[in-house]
């Protein structure tokens, strides 16, 4: 079977328009469909001050977060961490950034000895610039 070619010499050619257009619904549609939540397993009460002061709202910004659970539980980023793992874990955060700070929240109802023992070896590791996380009081 012989197949004769085209005569017209028409080229065949990719339309850029319409792939665009797919190409930007497709974003719009993800953009759409995303949850913008913020992560909460771990739910903390955290104690009020009127001084207290938000911290930068980017992943870049935002220095490590150690913090105490109700129940004595320990999480650094998000992470539960073992209380024989403790000192290590933190020991690699301050050799990663040493210069950023730490973030230590503890939760209201925390046993206050558990939150000065994250403290407590937050500096024998080396931490600069510890911060204890509070929430400003609702105006009434």
């Amino acid at each position: 079977m012989r197949l004769v070619p085209l005569r017209g010499g028409r080229k065949v050619e990719v339309q850029m328009s319409p792939l665009i257009d797919v190409v930007f619904l497709l974003l719009l549609f993800y953009a759409v469909t995303t949850q913008f939540v913020n992560d909460e397993r771990l739910k903390l009460k955290l104690p009020e001050a009127e001084t207290a002061e938000s911290v930068g709202t980017n992943r870049e910004e935002k220095p490590p977060e150690v913090k105490v659970a109700v129940d004595g539980s320990i999480w650094i980023n998000d992470e539960i961490v073992p209380e024989a793992e403790l000192e290590t874990r933190m020991r690699q955060i301050v050799e990663r950034a040493p210069d950023d700070g730490i973030i230590l929240k503890g939760d209201r109802g925390a046993d206050y000895g558990v939150v000065v023992h994250v403290l407590d070896v937050a500096r024998k590791v080396g931490a600069k610039g510890i911060q204890m996380s509070a929430d400003r009081p609702k105006e009434k």
